[in-house]
């Protein structure tokens, strides 16, 4: 399709965890290899050594630490895959904080708006190339036109404060993902993944979280916790994993 015209550049969106984005990656530039010592020339229609030429990940500064993106980010550099963000407010979560949050970021910046803070944060992170921004009306439209018409990235302390401002925005679960609790359930269930997967949905009742539950065998999801509070007695951070499950 690339050689019909079809396909100007091939790219993909994923939701995944960086050790499966960076299987696809693998895969991709294995398929170049071939691609290149089998049809040299149809390789050449290809941006790089590898047959996808972009990503678009969910990527704003809550998903930083929350959804692994400091991990994909620095995967996707290594491959030399450019970057398009989706969600870079969290479906307009992080248009609004708290009036402590907003008053800590105004003292930093006086003149920056809370959505641009946002942008500036992705305008400091590397080899981002397209954000895609739902906007429900022309002033939001208008005031990020005004947002991008100067590139002003966040310093490293400015990052602290916005990082932090993202902890602060809600009551997580602190989970470490250690594993000591997988060892002591006698159901052999994911614990950590399913702390991850409680955090995500404390913030947004998103599908990708029923989605990945309803890839689990009915012995392996969480109902199927018993109860027995193995897990709680060697959990480093106190968790109350039971009432959680």
């Amino acid at each position: 399709q690339k050689k019909n015209g079809r396909i100007r550049h091939l790219g993909f969106s994923c939701h995944g965890r960086p050790e499966t984005l960076k299987r696809f990656l693998d895969y991709g530039a294995r398929k170049y290899a071939e691609l290149e010592q089998r049809d040299p020339e149809t390789a050449a229609l290809f941006a790089g050594n590898n047959i996808m030429e972009f990503c678009q990940i969910q990527l704003n500064y809550l998903d930083w630490i929350l959804q692994e993106a400091k991990e994909k980010v620095e995967l996707l550099n290594e491959y030399n895959i450019p970057i398009w963000v989706m969600e870079p407010l969290r479906g307009g979560r992080l248009a609004k904080l708290s009036d402590e949050a907003t008053e800590k970021l105004t003292a930093i910046r006086p003149d920056e708006t809370v959505p641009g803070w946002a942008f500036r944060f992705l305008q400091s992170v590397p080899n981002i190339k397209v954000i895609l921004s739902g906007m429900s009306n022309m002033e939001q439209l208008e005031a990020n036109i005004a947002t991008f018409e100067e590139d002003k990235p966040l310093n490293d302390e400015e990052q602290k404060a916005i990082i932090s401002a993202a902890g602060d925005m809600y009551d997580m679960l602190p989970c470490t993902a250690c594993h000591y609790c997988t060892s002591h359930c006698p159901q052999g269930l994911d614990i950590p993944e399913f702390m991850f997967m409680y955090n995500e949905l404390r913030i947004q009742n998103g599908f990708i979280t029923s989605m990945a539950l309803g890839t689990y065998p009915e012995d392996k999801r969480p109902s199927a916790c018993i109860g027995c509070r193995q897990c709680e007695a060697v959990c480093p951070q106190e968790i109350k994993i039971s009432e959680i499950m």
